[in-house]
């Protein structure tokens, strides 16, 4: 189970940003079924605009019980800088389970 909270800044909601984030918290969702825990897992995603100029700021931080992956990303679309911050989180989580994985086959 897995907490979302999404916030935006200067910057409305679409469903072009929803199916994005979407389909991204479904690839994390998968990999954090390995992990096996029954304690929540808490994802924070904060996307906004600089009012001023395009150009937009991304961050995700993932609260786990035992870490906290944090990405972040600058780009001049929405929907880049989503998918990121995304790519960003999900190669750390990748990289935590394989440490994970080769710790448990150590036993």
């Amino acid at each position: 189970n897995m907490r979302v909270d999404i916030s935006f800044k200067n910057l409305e909601r679409s469903n072009i940003i929803d199916s994005i984030i979407d389909k991204h918290i479904k690839k994390v969702e998968r990999r954090i079924k390995l992990f096996k825990t029954d304690e929540a897992i808490h994802l924070s995603l904060h996307a906004e605009k600089n009012p001023h100029k395009d150009d937009y700021f991304c961050w995700i931080n993932m609260y786990m019980p035992f870490k906290v992956l944090k990405a972040q990303s600058r780009k001049k679309s929405v929907s880049i800088v989503i998918n990121d911050s995304f790519s960003a989180l999900i190669k750390q989580l990748d990289k935590f389970k394989y440490k994970l994985e080769k710790h448990l086959r150590k036993k």
